[in-house]
């Protein structure tokens, strides 16, 4: 009799429980990682003024500073050369930078070469000019700072629309690699383009096919638009 209610209460769950793929959806993430070689020097010069931009404003982004082989503190002279500009590490120890953490977040920026077991599926934009801060502070802000000028517009234009639906055919589907084609409607002209989009959740594989009309919802994760909803039509 025991063993026949926990049959039944297994069912119930079973029926109550939500999809998989849809219980897989999370919130966006709002992160933006900076990774340096030992997450000690560039990576924090970055977070510390892209956190100051992103109040300044009204950007719902928050940066952290992550290393590949983490050095066990912040240098002294970053850490005062920060003080000076009023600013301060994102962390009182430098942090690795894991896989997940890089999949979840918005975007990753790297100064120095990320591997992939760290890396994950992210795509990592990489800021390679930026001169050794221990030996020039103000030549290696400087840069950094540009480039930071330059990645507010496209977040700010994120945040007011950080998420979009789209409607299109499946052209490719690479299971492998987490990754889906879609044919898109042009808005540019008659014709069509094609897109790859990465997969948040391996089940949508299982609801798919070549040719398949489909809607799906997207946005962006680790730097690249990433599918979270999908429906066929």
């Amino acid at each position: 009799m025991k063993h026949l209610f926990t049959v039944l209460t297994l069912g119930v769950v079973l029926q109550l429980a939500p999809p998989a793929y849809a219980a897989s959806i999370e919130p966006e993430d709002k992160t933006i990682v900076f990774v340096c070689v030992h997450g000690s020097v560039k990576s924090q010069i970055a977070a510390a003024y892209f956190n100051r931009l992103a109040r300044e404003r009204g950007l719902p982004y928050t940066a952290v500073s992550r290393g590949i082989e983490v050095d066990a503190a912040i240098p002294a002279s970053i850490r005062n050369r920060l003080n000076s500009d009023g600013l301060a590490p994102t962390d009182e120890v430098p942090r690795p930078l894991t896989a997940a953490e890089a999949g979840r977040a918005i975007k990753v920026v790297a100064f120095d070469s990320v591997p992939d077991d760290n890396r994950g599926v992210a795509e990592v934009s990489y800021w390679s000019d930026v001169p050794p801060a221990t030996k020039d502070y103000a030549a290696a802000r400087d840069v950094i700072t540009r480039h930071i000028d330059d990645l507010i517009p496209t977040l700010a234009a994120l945040a007011a629309h950080p998420k979009q639906t789209v409607r299109g055919m499946v052209t490719a589907i690479d299971e492998r690699n987490d990754r889906i084609t879609l044919r898109l409607p042009n808005d540019e002209s008659e014709d069509f383009k094609v897109e790859d989009f990465k997969v948040r959740d391996g089940l949508v594989f299982n609801s798919v096919r070549f040719g398949d009309q489909v809607e799906v919802t997207v946005e962006n994760s680790g730097g690249a638009k990433t599918i979270v909803g999908l429906t066929q039509e």
